[in-house]
């Protein structure tokens, strides 16, 4: 029996060390570690228990380092200890694999690698019969979670303890962890599964007999279960408990929703899933199969069917007599007087059914022989679980003792301490007083020169700070200006360089162009058709406007930074501003391209603001616009915003401006493509102008068809100004 009972639990070590701790199989990459390496570890993996497997894994721990593939190196390192824990009485060889694992968990923050080895080990100790060697590393390991404030850690602590105590037989104490694990987890794993804790407790409960407690379990397991093969399992604990307390409706509801389930492969220990089929037989009244299932079970289990049976059967007599067995069986330590009453009951009721029919009184006799040996097994699981109480009561009130008598001992050595450093110290008093009557004159002398002393040397002291502070204050002061005057100049040489490279760069382009396209339409060597030299008039002309836009821009910026930029203000009608700006423009646009005007300005309506600044950066936008746009339309729509300022917007279907380069733009030499014509200073001056006149120019970030800019302004005061 106790070669089967520790089978069991085994069995439930093996269920929980890959049902709770850590998943092992899956389908496309269920680690999440680099691509390549999943394969190597599912080879690896798979070896484990092949010396071939420390080769693989050793190869796979080097490319996952070479990938910086943390996760995927701790898996690495996982293999050996799989293989090293097939082995028996290798327990420096497992300490070492696992230490290894330990290590680069906690280095890189995947603790529940920590854990899960952590339970291995403990699994591997409990196999070799060290059992206070794996509760001590599982107690360190509860501190160690706590400590580091890891859920999963805590809980995995107190569901191993459970398992180490079921095979020890403690199951009561079992029970207990089990449930401080399930309430750990209800308060701070809320949305984590832990249903699986649910099946020790209906293990344990059936092997203290605990028949109701393995029904509430199983409820309360499937009300919270997401896992369909645990929630099977469940079910046929669920169906057990109700059997074995003659619930039979709620045990054929039970074994349905069990079998319903049985192709999820329902997490349930072999034994149970036996005695399950036999109570199903029993149901069913096929005494065969009963009989076979029957003889495939031992110990308690064996006794449990055998009761079951008869109890559905009515042989209550035989159902009391296995049930007295089950009683010895379940019991630690007999009670003498429990057994007493017991017989004295049975010779009373024996006494009063004498003139009874015997069959009738035999049946009447069990049926009360049953009832209290169930009483007794209540009887004895409460004396149990009260005598672990008294323990611990005992325990901690003779630690309070030692701690008051170690109080009591400290204080009275204090108190003996005490009086002896009294006694030294009035000795040392007596000849104090008499020294000190000798020095007090003397310090009060040269306390009197001390005090004269300070008072002139910190007037002195202060003086010299005063003076010091000033002396500082002045050279922080101009060492500031300096700097300020060193990076403005710094900046300004700098700005210098850049304007001078941009604009001969921007300078030379269309002069060379132009040079060159004369020098062709001049030479009478160049042989060339009316058409060609059409085309290359064109071109010089186009240059010639592209150099006179760079040039304008040249002496704007000029104007600007100078400060003599002037508007001139005066009442403009926006809308023939906007008409002239955009006839203007129609000979550049790409042919099959749609140039339009909208205004919803009235026609006679006019504005005071610089209609020829309007007009430049009007003429601006849409020149941005023409050079990026190649097929759809180009729109210019007037109207007034919320604020009542005159509101302008470009819009465009070309190629757009990315989100990244939409402020950009807008700064000197900003461009788009550092390779198209243009000295990227027009943006810039089409923003300060647009300040200037009350507004602003921005770009849209809500338009993706292409790129359109928004131009407002108000109302500049006073008839001109300087800028």
């Amino acid at each position: 029996m106790k070669q089967t009972k520790r089978t069991t639990i085994y069995t439930l070590l093996i269920i929980l060390l890959f049902g709770l701790a850590l998943p092992t199989q899956g389908q496309n990459n269920p680690f999440k570690i680099n691509d390549s390496l999943y394969p190597l570890y599912l080879r690896a993996n798979y070896n484990r228990k092949n010396h071939i497997c420390l080769e693989q894994a050793d190869s796979l721990r080097r490319k996952a380092i070479r990938l910086k593939d943390h996760k995927a190196e701790i898996l690495a390192l996982l293999v050996p200890l799989k293989y090293q824990i097939t082995k028996q009485h290798n327990f420096p060889a497992v300490w070492k694999a696992s230490q290894q694992v330990r290590k680069k968990a906690q280095e890189y923050n995947y603790l529940q690698y920590y854990f899960y080895t952590s339970t291995t080990m403990a699994n591997y100790l409990l196999s070799e019969d060290r059992f206070d060697e794996a509760k001590e590393l599982m107690q360190k390991d509860i501190q160690f979670a706590t400590k580091h404030k890891h859920p999963y850690g805590i809980q995995a602590g107190y569901v191993a303890l459970g398992n180490m105590l079921m095979v020890r037989g403690e199951y009561a104490h079992a029970i207990f962890y089990y449930e401080t694990a399930l309430q750990f987890s209800q308060e701070h794993m809320q949305k984590q599964e832990r249903s699986t804790i649910y099946p020790h407790i209906c293990d344990g409960n059936i092997r203290l007999g605990r028949f109701q407690e393995v029904v509430n379990a199983a409820n309360e397991g499937i009300r919270y279960c997401y896992s369909e093969p645990t929630k099977a399992g469940l079910y046929g604990y669920k169906a057990i408990g109700h059997f074995m307390t003659g619930d039979y409706a709620n045990f054929k509801k039970s074994y349905q929703e069990y079998f319903k389930r049985l192709n999820t492969v329902p997490i349930i220990a072999t034994e149970y899933l036996i005695l399950l089929n036999s109570l199903y037989a029993i149901s069913n009244q096929d005494s065969v199969k009963y009989q076979e299932y029957k003889n495939k079970l031992s110990g308690l289990l064996r006794k449990y069917s055998s009761y079951a049976y008869y109890s559905y059967n009515g042989q209550y007599d035989k159902a009391a007599k296995v049930m007295n067995k089950i009683v010895r069986l379940t019991q630690n330590g007999g009670n003498t007087n429990i057994l007493t009453d017991l017989a004295g009951m049975r010779n009373s009721f024996a006494m009063q059914i004498a003139d009874i029919d015997k069959q009738k009184a035999a049946n009447e006799m069990a049926k009360l022989q049953l009832q209290l040996a169930q009483l007794q097994l209540a009887s004895n699981n409460l004396e149990i679980s009260n005598a672990d109480r008294l323990k611990k009561l005992a325990e901690m009130q003779n630690g309070r003792n030692l701690l008051a008598l170690q109080n009591q001992k400290l204080k009275s050595n204090k108190l003996g301490v005490s009086i002896d450093s009294q006694k030294k110290l009035v000795e040392l008093q007596k000849r104090q007083y008499n020294m000190q009557k000798l020095i007090m004159v003397a310090m009060a002398a040269i306390a009197l020169l001390l005090i004269v002393g300070t008072i002139i040397y910190l007037k002195a002291n202060k003086k010299m700070e005063r003076r010091l502070s000033k002396l500082s204050k002045n050279l922080t002061h101009t060492l500031a200006e300096l700097n300020i005057a060193n990076k403005e100049a710094q900046h300004a040489d700098q700005q210098k360089t850049l304007f001078i490279q941009n604009m001969s760069h921007e300078i030379r382009t269309p002069l060379n162009a132009i040079v060159g396209f004369s020098q062709v339409l001049t030479d009478p060597s160049f042989n060339i058709s009316d058409e060609e030299k059409s085309d290359l008039t064109y071109r010089i002309t186009e240059n010639s406007e592209q150099l006179s836009n760079l040039i304008n821009n040249i002496l704007d910026l000029t104007s600007i930074e100078s400060g003599k930029y002037q508007l001139i203000i005066e009442p403009a009608d926006i809308n023939g501003v906007c008409r002239d700006a955009v006839e203007e423009a129609r000979s550049h646009v790409a042919e099959g391209v749609m140039l339009t005007f909208n205004t919803q300005l009235a026609e006679s309506e006019k504005i005071e603001t610089d209609g020829m600044r309007v007009k430049q950066v009007v003429t601006h936008l849409l020149n941005n616009a023409i050079k990026n746009t190649t097929a759809g339309s180009i729109q210019v729509n007037c109207s007034k915003n919320q604020k009542g300022q005159t509101f302008i917007t470009v819009t465009d279907t070309g190629v757009g401006i990315p989100q990244d380069k939409q402020e950009t733009i807008f700064e000197r030499f900003g461009k788009l493509d550092q390779f198209k014509p243009g000295s990227g200073l027009g943006l810039e001056i089409c923003r300060t102008i647009a300040h200037k006149l009350g507004g602003d120019v921005y770009l849209d970030p809500d338009y993706t068809n292409g790129a359109r800019f928004c131009f407002f302004f108000g109302k500049p005061e006073g008839k001109a100004a300087e800028v």
